[in-house]
């Protein structure tokens, strides 16, 4: 079985539609997948539609960008029921919030010599969801400020990341974050713990309420491996769910569907609660 846990597509920031995503997952092999869209549920419906078809299970999971101590800390939520009224509603919410951050992000891009505008941004995001750094990412893409992979990435860090220049705070509590997700039924996890950066942080997050760590991310650069082993051990230590996933946002980035290995046995655990 190939299982990948966090895949984005255009119900958030990702340029490929839930539809093609599932085909494409199918065609790379993988038997289980979670859409975790940011801020959205509305791409499951499609892809779990197309995967009763190919054999792929879809599972509904969102992403959440929050704040903790200062830092900036993604939660993923899994759930069984996307359909619960307190989800949708506090989705709809923090879209609303994330949109007026990256508006905001924008106009301070023109002020760095990015010549892209908000009606830029808003034509490569769906009409319900939330536009977020991806959505600015295929602006500049699309005016020629990226000619390759490598581009992107340094716009993120430089410009859009914490402490990037033209960054605007986006200040969503962890504890209501991972509060929200429990009231909306769902399984917490913390997604990509080495991105953090911060192995203090990680420990104080792993003693809180959530229910697992992504350990099998595909991290960019020389160390995924390390990363991966460290947070396997943390999870296992600790006793959490393991999960793991490629991030995967499409044409933009260089990762891959099917290339993110991610042990069944690992996350069989997991898996079994969704049935």
């Amino acid at each position: 079985m190939c299982i990948d846990l966090h895949i984005h597509t255009t119900a958030s920031d990702g340029n490929i539609d839930p539809v093609t995503v599932v085909k494409m997952a199918f065609d790379a092999g993988l038997t289980t997948i979670a859409l975790a869209d940011h801020e959205s549920t509305s791409g499951y419906y499609p892809a779990y539609l197309t995967g009763k078809k190919y054999g792929v299970k879809v599972i509904p999971a969102v992403e959440l960008l929050t704040l903790y101590q200062g830092i900036e800390v993604h939660i993923l939520g899994y759930f069984n029921n996307p359909d619960n009224r307190y989800l949708q509603q506090g989705l709809a919410e923090l879209r609303s919030r994330r949109t007026q951050c990256a508006r905001e992000t924008v106009y301070k891009l023109g002020e760095f010599g990015f010549k892209i505008s908000w009606d830029d941004v808003r034509k490569v995001a769906r009409p319900d969801s939330s536009v977020s750094n991806g959505h600015i990412i295929q602006a500049l893409n699309y005016a020629g400020y990226i000619n390759e992979k490598e581009d992107a990435i340094q716009i993120l860090t430089k410009y859009l990341k914490r402490d990037g220049l033209a960054y605007v705070n986006y200040a969503y509590p962890f504890e209501e974050a991972v509060n929200f997700i429990r009231d909306s039924e769902g399984i917490v996890i913390l997604a990509h713990p080495g991105l953090i950066r911060n192995d203090r942080i990680v420990e104080e997050i792993c003693q809180k309420s959530i229910d697992g760590l992504e350990v099998f991310y595909y991290y960019f650069g020389k160390h995924r491996d390390e990363y991966i082993r460290r947070y396997y051990k943390k999870a296992q230590e600790k006793s959490l769910l393991k999960t793991g996933g490629s991030d995967y946002h499409g044409t933009l980035t260089p990762v891959v569907l099917g290339e993110n290995p991610v042990p069944c046995e690992e996350v069989g655990e997991f898996l079994s609660l969704f049935g």
